[in-house]
């Protein structure tokens, strides 16, 4: 990142902690949407008694979690989906009908599966990810050119090598895609996830606050959510961009 856009990413955040502060206490009540310092003041409390790593903790291992088994499924079922028209017939119409369906909506179906264990708040993560896996990765794999294909054909290729050689390197940039934005949905499942009976957690501590009548805690939850998420989306464009850049220079040759 050079310099110029380090100032702008910087005063971007200065002007919303900015107009937060303003806002507290004159357009909104400051018991409900309280300052900066009276937040940051809460954080350290939490930090020097270690309570928050344990929040961390337990909700990037959820994440983590959710997220892997999420990915490879979606990657399963979105080759299978794209690879030939009767599996899109077969696999369009169910996913069309769960994609409308947000990950908070299957508390109630995943309490009454699986109880409210870590299993549940796995579950919704990988729920809130394997959607978007799937549509990326059927888009990457139908995307191939066909000509390609028969080219391969009439060279003697077998399906193996077709999909390993062609098709697979065509679809990885929908593939790394996809990867990035299930990343954001983990994150937004995480809440979802963490309602089943949570002890610990980010979403558990938002929650939690409004029980407690805690404002600072909800903030905490929001400010971590958005930090966390963010550097981890910054992380993976980083491997993307190095990967997308391997992936051209392949193609080229």
């Amino acid at each position: 990142m050079n310099l110029a856009r380090t100032w702008r990413v910087t005063l971007s955040f200065t002007l919303v902690i900015a107009v937060w502060w303003l806002t507290s206490g004159t357009v909104f009540v400051e018991e409900i949407v309280p300052k900066p310092p009276d937040v940051l003041r809460q954080f350290i409390e939490m930090v020097a008694s270690h309570e928050i790593f344990e929040h961390i903790g337990a909700s990037f291992r959820r994440i983590a979690v959710g997220y892997t088994l999420g990915c490879t499924l979606g990657l399963i079922l979105g080759i299978t989906m794209g690879a030939t028209q009767l599996s899109r017939d077969l696999l369009a119409p169910p996913l069309e009908f769960f994609r409308n369906i947000p990950p908070i909506a299957m508390v109630p179906v995943v309490i009454s599966i699986f109880g409210i264990g870590e299993l549940g708040k796995y579950f919704i993560i990988s729920y809130a990810t394997t959607i978007v896996m799937i549509i990326n990765t059927a888009a990457g794999v139908t995307a191939t050119p066909r000509i390609r294909i028969r080219a391969a054909q009439c060279l003697g290729a077998d399906a193996k090598s077709i999909f390993l050689r062609i098709v697979l390197p065509s679809a990885w940039p929908y593939i790394l895609t996809g990867l990035r934005i299930a990343l954001g949905f983990a994150f937004t499942g995480i809440v979802a996830a963490e309602m089943l009976a949570a002890q610990e957690g980010i979403g558990f501590l938002i929650m939690q606050s409004t029980n407690i009548i805690e404002p600072r805690d909800m903030w905490i939850g929001f400010v971590l959510l958005g930090t966390f998420g963010l550097l981890t989306d910054q992380l993976l464009r980083s491997v993307i961009n190095r990967l997308a850049r391997r992936h051209m220079i392949a193609m080229g040759r």
